[in-house]
């Protein structure tokens, strides 16, 4: 007997086996079928699909053998997979390299074998498909081409197994990037300010249109006698608008633009636009609208860059109100460098309320494919809604709204002046 010499390539064959994860798994049909369609179509009694490993070949499937593996030192797919023809052994009992073989001399009683080498989605020999009978027989060629178009479809669900592991993997992978987008939203959401009651009522409703938004707002008080408000909506969705939103946001929280008076809105908007250039930013741009409340003199003074603009309803009622678009429109922020922005004021009277919003508020595709104007949410926040305020108005656009659901983030702020 003559012991098969190991391939060349034996380090990378052996990785390429191993990475399919099919040794020692049970039982398949779609191999076992393969398996007795050969026994047929070749009249055959035995029959396998082995896996060469490093000391063993193990049968995937077979046909008339009764184990599920030998030695490699013994096996004649050692020899089989040093070529990419097929070993054909028309006698092992007359071969040098077999007829002492205990497969030969003993149970199966191997004398006629023939085996097709198989490769890997990588390229590597990593088995083989086997005929074998137990009396010495000629094949012919078509029967070499059967076997070679059998081995062809094993071949085949071998690639299926590493297309199988791809998609675990990539599925593993999306589950993960999932768990991580849900968390990044959640430290977004956190940032987020809770509503506030007394001199200076805030309520919101935010509502990302993908997992990520880039859209961010707050409010708080700068001192004793002045409350800021701001909105802002970076261009694009997703990672990155989401990253550019917070480094905005963590700046007019933490008030930490240099040589910025955060109670000057045109200040702020210029303040924002020197740190934040889109050609240092992944070309993302944002608009905002900034105000101030002074509450000593009952003004708000605003600016803004590139926003639609905020609505000013000045009466306690519907009936009473009257809607003032405030709009000081510079232009959206870090598209241009050294660029002026101009601030504006009024004078608030009792119940003054302030609803600062995204233009994905009221861009909504309507039934019939139109798309809502934002006149349509002026009217109706000129209405009044009720004491839900923000939650009426996101029903409002639901409602109006067509199957396509939000195609931009839903940011809208309420502010009520005592």
């Amino acid at each position: 007997m003559i012991a098969a010499p190991i391939p060349e390539d034996e380090a990378g064959r052996l990785a390429e086996l191993h990475a399919l994860g099919l040794l020692d798994t049970p039982p398949e049909e779609r191999y076992e079928r393969i398996i007795r369609l050969l026994t047929l179509a070749l009249k055959v009694p035995i029959a396998f699909v082995t896996l060469v490993d490093a000391d063993r070949q193990w049968f995937k499937a077979s046909c008339g053998l009764g184990r599920l593996e030998t030695p490699r030192s013994v096996s004649f797919c050692g020899h089989a997979i040093l070529s990419d023809e097929a070993m054909i052994v028309p006698d092992a009992s007359q071969d040098e390299r077999f007829f002492d073989n205990p497969l030969v001399t003993g149970e199966p009683h191997i004398r006629f074998y023939a085996g097709q080498p198989l490769h890997g989605p990588g390229g590597h020999k990593v088995g083989t498909l086997c005929i074998a009978d137990r009396r010495p027989r000629i094949v012919h060629q078509e029967e070499v081409e059967i076997l070679g178009e059998m081995a062809r479809v094993v071949e085949r669900e071998l690639g299926l197994v590493e297309a199988v592991h791809l998609q675990r993997e990539l599925i593993a992978s999306q589950r993960l990037l999932l768990h991580e987008m849900a968390q990044a939203s959640r430290y977004v959401l956190s940032l987020l300010p809770e509503p506030t009651d007394g001199m200076v009522r805030t309520r919101w409703r935010f509502e990302p249109c993908s997992d990520l938004g880039g859209d961010f707002f707050g409010y708080g008080w700068i001192d004793l006698d002045h409350f800021a408000v701001y909105l802002l909506d970076v261009s694009g969705h997703g990672v990155g608008a989401a990253l550019l939103s917070v480094s905005v946001g963590n700046a007019l929280r933490g008030r930490s633009l240099p040589d910025t008076d955060f109670r000057d809105p045109a200040a702020v908007l210029s303040g924002l636009n020197d740190a934040f250039p889109m050609d240092q930013h992944d070309e993302k741009y944002f608009t905002i609208w900034y105000g101030v409340y002074d509450r000593a003199h009952r003004r708000l003074t605003y600016a803004s860059g590139g926003h639609p603009p905020a609505l000013l309803l000045t009466g306690p009622t519907s009936a009473t109100s009257r809607p003032v678009e405030l709009d000081e429109g510079g232009p959206a922020v870090g598209m241009l460098a050294g660029v002026s922005f101009q601030s504006e004021s009024v004078t608030l009277g009792p119940s003054a309320r302030l609803y600062v919003f995204s233009d994905g508020v009221y861009e909504i595709h309507k039934p019939g494919g139109t798309m809502m104007k934002q006149g349509e949410l002026v009217d109706y926040l000129a209405s009044s809604p009720g004491p839900d305020g923000p939650d009426e108005v996101w029903r409002f656009i639901r409602g109006a709204g067509g199957p396509g659901g939000l195609i931009d983030d839903f940011s809208l702020l309420e502010v009520n002046f005592g």
